[in-house]
């Protein structure tokens, strides 16, 4: 979801009174399960043991936690009793060594390294704009926790949504609209001027944009499996964009609106979350009293990613929780996040259009 749109809100909600939404209770709803007790679950990631979730909070005081799909129950990884701190072998910028004291956790990733160690990349707005590296590993009945192995501060005006990490220990990142200036670039990206772009980062290269994914509000992003391309959510271009890693090139695009996370289904596919509201009610929805839920209408996209096919999973507004940024699925059941609110839901996988 789009961080930035908070500091316009200021700027409209003037003229506007903030909607007064239900926070609802955690009963079922329409067979759909309320896991409460969240902070703005806003991205997910299935853990490699098939049963944990990991998820990033995206509240003022986030953290990174862990949610065991059996028994729902949470557990912080980062920051906490159970987090550990690297003393050698960091694996961002040589000179972060210090983890921030909080982290208020965006767009996350993980992927397994080239020596079979398992990475978390985690977008932070918390202290600094930054890149924090994570080791995830399990301990006593395959209970993850989280070693901070360093991290890599974003240039200046950095504005950063989601990250994915690259093969050779590198990541792209989403960055939004310049710091200092996105008021003004939010309001231009209404009437088709570019807000944002995809950076590179390396350990020995440092941060390049990357040409050609220019976009309005660039939000999630993914690599492919076989590390070749990555595919871009353009959140206000309504735009799913395919690029080739190598060269750049854009490979194929398809029309979804507002898509905002991406994640792998167990049929290979691309599930896409896709917000159908207003810029208005999305403003509104920022602005609700204490940590309910936004019940505003939002689908999850089954693509190919070979053709950019897309197929319609679900499509939902309203109790028990709307505005669905993140899907994915576990064990026959989708599981998905918001970027504000105090629960993700469950519900069986559905069958589609």
């Amino acid at each position: 979801m789009i961080k930035t749109m908070t500091v316009l809100g200021i700027w409209l909600v003037l003229s506007i009174s903030a909607a007064a939404v239900s926070a609802g209770s955690c009963e079922e709803v329409d067979g759909i399960e309320s896991i409460c007790g969240l902070d703005k679950p806003e991205d997910l990631v299935v853990a490699p043991n098939g049963r944990d979730i990991i998820f990033g909070q995206f509240g003022e005081n986030g953290s990174l936690a862990a949610l065991n799909t059996h028994n729902n129950s949470v557990h912080i990884l980062f920051p906490g009793s159970d987090s550990r701190l690297a003393v050698e072998e960091f694996w961002g910028e040589p000179s972060c060594k210090t983890p921030s004291s909080s982290l208020q956790a965006h767009g996350i990733d993980l992927s397994m390294r080239s020596d079979g160690r398992w990475q978390l990349l985690v977008v932070n707005h918390a202290g600094r704009e930054s890149v924090e590296f994570f080791e995830l590993e399990f301990g006593d009945r395959g209970r993850p926790r989280a070693t901070w192995r360093g991290c890599v501060v974003m240039p200046d005006q950095g504005n950063i949504n989601d990250v994915a990490a690259l093969p050779d220990g590198g990541f792209l990142v989403t960055h939004m609209a310049d710091k200092d200036s996105e008021m003004w670039q939010l309001f231009l990206s209404f009437f088709g001027v570019d807000s944002g772009y995809v950076y590179r980062w390396g350990r020995d290269s440092g941060f390049s944009p990357v040409p050609g994914t220019e976009g309005k509000m660039p939000n999630g992003i993914l690599l492919s499996p076989d590390g070749e391309s990555f595919f871009l959510n353009i959140y206000f271009g309504n735009e799913l964009r395919k690029y080739d890693l190598a060269s750049g090139e854009l490979l194929a695009n398809v029309e979804i609106e507002k898509p905002d996370n991406l994640s792998w289904s167990s049929r290979g596919k691309l599930l896409v979350a896709s917000q159908h509201a207003s810029t208005l009610q999305l403003l509104k929805s920022l602005k609700q009293e204490g940590n309910a839920p936004s019940l505003l209408p939002f689908s999850i996209y089954e693509v190919d990613p070979d053709t950019l096919e897309k197929r319609l999973l679900l499509r939902r507004e309203g109790q028990p929780m709307g505005a669905g940024t993140v899907a994915v699925e576990v064990a026959g059941n989708l599981y998905i996040g918001s970027y504000v609110g105090d629960r993700m839901i469950k519900m069986a996988m559905p069958a589609g259009e």
